[in-house]
């Protein structure tokens, strides 16, 4: 823990975050065991204690079927008057913690001092704009937060304008945005919770809702749901191709098993490799590009170069050996490279550091000891753009602007070829990722398949076995 407090010193702390970012953040709180719903409550109250001194005359809570509706029902419920329209049906409510909180909602309308509404369009609340040209209103804007993508649809887009309309005609109605404004809507202040987004426009309040710093720190499920998702109506190859290059006569088997777990994230992987690895493959899976000699060097690297273009990401250094001969095949190689590629074991150590630069299309995944080969000088990370993975008994992945840690993982992968697998499986997420995600959720989920393991078999398992829990963890966090 060391190194990683330093790094929290000498990595600058993000004031703004991205959507994508909060998202991540919000479920990694939930993993650290901090319930969503208390976060919601949370948030609700905090909208509540903003508009609770405003007088006026009618407060209406436009929401959404998301979790930013579920605020506006805590919200709602707190001030304990208003009228609360829900844009959508009740089993439209995406979330267990937005639903709760209406049935709630229900229960308390039935004394009269909250009004549901359910509408599916405009013309359902046109009534209630037009009574509104006249009156002091607060509008509370809980439509669709965060998760906004692309242009608003119907109702939302009409619901927007009529409200900039009317904002226009009465100067005596004051809108209140939850998270995030939707779409273009001129809100007279935004209540964002944690940190401000990089979405967020005008009068803007940052409020804590109860997520621990430690959420924005810790890698967790929250990783794994922001990876890209495989698209039902792709072809073959469009999920990723990843290229593994290694192996020597001392090392044929580290290649394979970085292969096997890239397969289990990607559509094609291929072994470039020399004859004493490729003549003892087995795997009708791999697509084989084989080198006649007992170790890569300098001759083989324009070979390999024609090879690695037709691949998404390279895998480069698993069994691949410290010698002079894959030391001149790795700096070339690298020197003439600039698409993605996983640094691993032996090729980590072979680099010429005083020539390299760092580029954002690498990641490095060291040991403790293969960390010192980098000549890293983690009081001047700022040039460092690679993402590093330094395995130990934490995970501490790192680049120049982010900073994690991943716990998960045991003794029991001490065993031979877990590095591999980890390699291989960080290249598969990696061809369809961008390289800090793809270094956290490959350290987790390798981590989170010994954990399983360890559960199943105490410490006695293998690598392969590592690799076949891989799709286990990947359906568990879907």
């Amino acid at each position: 823990m060391e190194i990683f407090n330093i790094l929290k010193e000498k990595i600058k702390e993000k004031d703004v975050i991205t959507p994508k970012e909060m998202a991540i953040i919000d479920d990694n709180a939930e993993y650290l065991g901090v319930q969503k719903i208390l976060l919601m409550e949370n948030a609700g109250k905090v909208v509540y204690d903003k508009i609770k001194n405003i007088e006026a005359e009618e407060y209406i809570f436009l929401c959404g079927t998301g979790n930013n509706g579920g605020d506006g029902f805590v919200a709602a419920r707190h001030l304990g008057r208003g009228t609360v329209i829900l844009i959508g049906k009740e089993s439209e409510i995406k979330t267990y913690e937005a639903r709760e909180n209406f049935k709630i909602l229900k229960n308390l309308a039935e004394f009269g001092n909250i009004k549901i509404m359910e509408i599916r369009g405009f013309d359902d609340i046109e009534d209630i704009f037009e009574s509104l040209k006249e009156k002091t209103a607060v509008i509370v804007d809980a439509m669709i937060g965060t998760g906004i993508k692309g242009e608003l649809r119907e109702p939302y887009k009409t619901i927007v304008n009529k409200i900039n309309e009317l904002k226009k005609i009465n100067k005596d109605i004051f809108v209140v945005s939850v998270d995030v404004e939707t779409g273009n809507l001129k809100s007279d202040l935004t209540i964002t919770f944690h940190k401000r987004k990089t979405i967020n426009k005008g009068n803007v309040i940052v409020e804590k809702i109860g997520i621990p710093k430690e959420a924005e720190y810790i890698v967790g499920w929250g990783d794994l749901k922001a990876l890209k998702k495989r698209d039902k109506n792709s072809h073959k190859g469009q999920n990723g191709k990843v290229l593994i290059i290694g192996g020597s006569k001392d090392f044929f088997g580290a290649p394979i098993l970085s292969g096997l777990a890239a397969l289990k994230v990607v559509d094609l992987v291929g072994i470039l490799s020399v004859n004493c690895v490729i003549d003892k493959l087995n795997h009708p899976e791999f697509i084989m590009y084989k080198v006649e000699d007992n170790y890569l060097s300098a001759q083989h690297v324009d070979y390999a170069l024609n090879i690695a273009k037709k691949y998404d990401v390279v895998v480069l250094g698993s069994g691949l050996s410290n010698n002079n001969k894959t030391k001149s095949f790795v700096n070339e190689f690298l020197s003439k490279y600039d698409k993605k590629v996983v640094i691993d074991a032996d090729a980590i150590k072979v680099i010429d550091y005083d020539n390299i630069e760092f580029s954002e299309n690498y990641i490095f995944t060291p040991h403790k000891k293969e960390f010192e080969y980098m000549n890293i000088n983690i009081n001047n990370i700022e040039k460092v753009k690679s993402t590093i993975v330094l395995k130990g008994k934490y995970d501490i992945i790192f680049n120049s602007n982010n900073l994690k840690i991943n716990k998960t993982g045991n003794a029991g992968m001490t065993v031979g070829g877990s590095g591999d697998v980890l390699a291989g499986l960080i290249g598969g997420l990696f061809a369809t990722n961008e390289p800090f995600i793809s270094a956290c959720c490959g350290a987790f989920i390798n981590g989170y398949a010994g954990d399983l393991l360890l559960k199943e078999k105490g410490y006695y398992y293998t690598a392969l076995d590592l690799i076949e829990k891989i799709p286990n963890v990947l359906k568990l966090f879907e």
